[in-house]
């Protein structure tokens, strides 16, 4: 999107903005102005999604705009916003001209009443359409972290306490996780680097939860679907609260009898979930079916009579990935990269395989959490992603080039063309690396 593009599309926003407020419901005025904004953001969003639209310090932006000479329109958007009491909205490919017209009725009726477009009646059809608030625009990923291990922990609790979950922290925090990886993409994803080797069960679970829902944003599946899938990550392996923990602990090979107790966990789940009022059957399905393989019979437990919904492809796609990625007792870690070969080798068996690619190019070459050498035998963390996308690399040196370890844990980056500086990657094994250490 240039800048011409971006003076037209707040342009003809406020076009239909002005035309909502002036023109009486079914007026022609309103139905044109909206399919032109319409067809204006649909091809927009066939290059940027999600597109963001709003207020920094009182300033209009519009992608990667910021518009600091605004025309009369923008100045008129910029009133807008603030009369509807919002920091902006964020619009995701997908978007029907039946959203778009919503958004526009209900926004007149808000500014016609003086009322807050967030308590609008009807607001929850705007799928592909999201308010944003200045407390959500606030929210750091960090914060969203936190918040779904302390409502993952409450749940845990109530069910070794004997109580039946309460499941509306989990709900909430489902909806955060789902702004957060629609606003930073990436930033979510990193945290699930963090790995705590004494509570793997609990942080297994919050990890499965962002980096299913990372699945689901790559694969482009509906926001209605991503706090689902959200959800039903965060409490994929909760029937494991049943099992013995010197099972589940157990550093030497398991016995045959031990094995038929873990395979019993996905049933142990989803008894569990059944018993907790609300909980839709893809989130059962989640958590009962998120060990079974993609293709034939293979994976546990049997296959039901009835099509599974796609989420638990996706759930099983996070779940292998995290514990791949995770150093236990009875299995050493695995580098992304590593990882991410071995799951091409069970591509159409075990995973799904579109969805897999998908998942596979949201990673890029250098999933988050790899270490590689350069050429001149620096070793580096990949932390993050730029603004060039995947193959922008937001790094820390750990190893300068002679071999010694970094004191000052240096930042640098490599751009998409700088990519054949990049000798291999490293095993953080061979380093005595912790790479959960540089993302907590």
């Amino acid at each position: 999107m240039n800048l011409q593009q971006a003076h037209q599309t707040i342009g003809q926003l406020v076009g239909a903005w002005q035309s909502f407020r002036i023109y009486p419901a079914k007026h022609p005025s309103r139905a044109l102005r909206t399919k032109q904004c319409y067809e204006q953001l649909s091809q927009l969003l066939m290059h940027r999604s999600p597109l963001r639209i709003g207020l920094t310090e009182e300033t209009l932006f519009i992608g990667d705009h910021l518009l600091t000479d605004p025309y009369i329109a923008e100045t008129e958007a910029t009133d807008i916003l603030n009369d509807l009491k919002i920091n902006g909205i964020e619009i995701i490919r997908g978007l029907t001209l039946e959203e778009l017209d919503l958004f526009f009725a209900l926004s007149a009726y808000c500014l016609q009443s003086n009322k807050n477009i967030i308590d609008a009646p009807h607001l929850k059809k705007l799928h592909h359409l999201r308010i944003i608030t200045v407390l959500e625009e606030d929210e750091k990923p960090r914060e969203v972290y936190n918040a779904a291990m302390q409502a993952v922990d409450q749940v845990f609790k109530d069910i070794q306490g004997g109580r039946v979950p309460s499941t509306e922290g989990l709900r909430n925090i489902s909806k955060s996780m789902v702004q957060s990886i629609l606003r930073q993409e990436h930033a979510l994803f990193s945290l699930a680097q963090i790995k705590d080797y004494d509570n793997y069960t609990f942080n297994h679970s919050v990890n499965v939860g962002i980096i299913a829902l990372s699945v689901g944003h790559a694969c482009n599946i509906d926001p209605r679907q991503l706090h689902l899938l959200a959800f039903g990550g965060m409490v994929h392996d909760i029937g494991k609260l049943k099992l013995p923990k010197e099972i589940l602990n157990k550093p030497g090979r398991l016995t045959e009898a031990e094995l038929d107790q873990i395979r019993r966990h996905p049933v142990n789940g989803m008894e569990l979930m059944s018993q907790t009022t609300g909980i839709q059957q893809e989130i059962i399905d989640m958590v009962h079916y998120h060990h079974l393989h993609h293709k034939g019979a293979g994976g546990y437990p049997k296959r039901p009579g009835r099509n599974l919904s796609p989420l638990v492809d996706m759930v099983t796609i996070g779940d292998l990935y995290d514990a791949m990625t995770t150093h236990r007792v009875y299995q050493r870690s695995m580098p992304p990269c590593e990882v991410i070969r071995y799951m091409k080798t069970v591509r159409g068996t075990v995973l799904h395989p579109e969805f897999l690619s998908y998942f596979m190019h949201y990673l890029g070459d250098y999933p988050v959490g790899s270490l590689i050498r350069l050429r001149n035998a620096e070793i580096l963390l990949v932390i993050g992603f730029g603004e060039a996308g995947n193959r922008h690399l937001k790094l820390r040196r750990l190893f300068t080039a002679n071999g010694k370890p970094d004191p000052e844990k240096s930042l640098t980056e490599l751009l998409p063309d700088e990519h054949d500086r990049i000798v291999c990657d490293v095993d953080p094994l061979t380093r005595g690396v912790d790479i959960s250490a540089y993302f907590d």
